[in-house]
């Protein structure tokens, strides 16, 4: 909350406003004005993130009038992971996941890289091929930017886009956080080092408890060096689809609308709208002072 450095001023038995010349007041509707635009403007948009770079994508949450898809994934001999993909905050990621998983890519992958309280790693195609050595090393063949958004971030269960020492690298490998890992945090990794962080696209929502059992698995640790972290057992995605929660729209616009007319998510009044405001009941309290 912002506090005034004349807090005397408050303490005025009359509206500032009614011994100010006209012009005096428009000065005050013009600076207030700034005020509130800066104050509106959301967290992320004021940090930032630094400058434009190639290969390199900021995004905010955005209303996109649905639900966010749901990851199924069949884990032989485990169960099932649930994963909400973050369509609403990292939709190119999210469109990659989902675009691998409509043509099957990922089924019959094993998981090759599990560490306890760190993460749980797959989406190599090389673990297909039987040749523990290379497995780490694939991908699907194509790659996309690494996408940040700072409401995407490395919580318990949270599943993000391994990648190589380049930004927009990351291809179709992809781990699933167990605990909270915020080292790996686009925004905590560059103010540390000044290394970009890794993109979180979803969060399991179902099967979380699978998921760090398999972070936890046997691992050939030192006992093979080059596979220290790789399983000893395989464990295999069997299949990965992606599901569209069903939702019931109710005014068949797609702008997810509830019954009652009201939007779901409604944006807050924005600085524009705020500015007008405070400059509309300063000068109504202006015409009945009679200036």
């Amino acid at each position: 909350m912002r506090t005034s450095p004349h807090p005397k001023l408050f303490n005025h038995p009359d509206p500032i406003t009614i011994s100010m010349p006209r012009k005096t007041v428009w000065y005050l509707v013009l600076a207030v004005s700034a005020v509130v635009a800066v104050a509106t403007v959301p967290a992320a948009s004021l940090e930032g993130s630094g400058p434009a770079e190639e290969g390199v994508v900021y995004t905010e949450p955005q209303d996109i009038g649905r639900p966010n898809r749901v990851a199924v994934i069949e884990v032989s001999g485990k169960g099932t992971i649930k994963i909400e993909l973050y369509d609403n905050m990292t939709p190119i990621t999210a469109d990659n996941f989902a675009d691998l998983a409509d043509s099957g890519f990922y089924d019959g992958i094993k998981f090759h890289r599990c560490i306890d309280d760190f993460v749980a790693q797959t989406g190599d195609p090389n673990t297909k091929n039987n040749i523990l050595y290379d497995d780490g090393m694939g991908g699907s063949g194509t790659t996309i930017p690494l996408e940040i958004c700072r409401n995407a971030s490395h919580i318990d269960g949270a599943v993000g886009m391994a990648r190589s020492t380049e930004p927009d690298s990351a291809s179709s490998q992809f781990y699933i956080c167990d605990g909270p890992q915020h080292g790996l945090d686009d925004w905590v990794r560059m103010e540390s080092s000044g290394e970009h962080g890794y993109a979180v696209f979803g969060v399991v929502i179902e099967g979380l408890d699978i998921a760090k059992a398999i972070a936890a698995t046997e691992t050939y640790g030192y006992r093979r060096p080059a596979l220290k972290d790789h399983p000893v057992d395989d464990i295999v995605m069997t299949s990965v689809t992606v599901e569209q929660p069903e939702w019931e729209n109710a005014t068949g616009n797609g702008s997810g609308k509830d019954v009652s007319g009201s939007s779901r998510d409604a944006p807050a009044a924005g600085p524009l709208g705020l500015s007008l405001t405070i400059a509309a009941a300063v000068i109504l309290i202006g015409r009945k002072r009679r200036w």
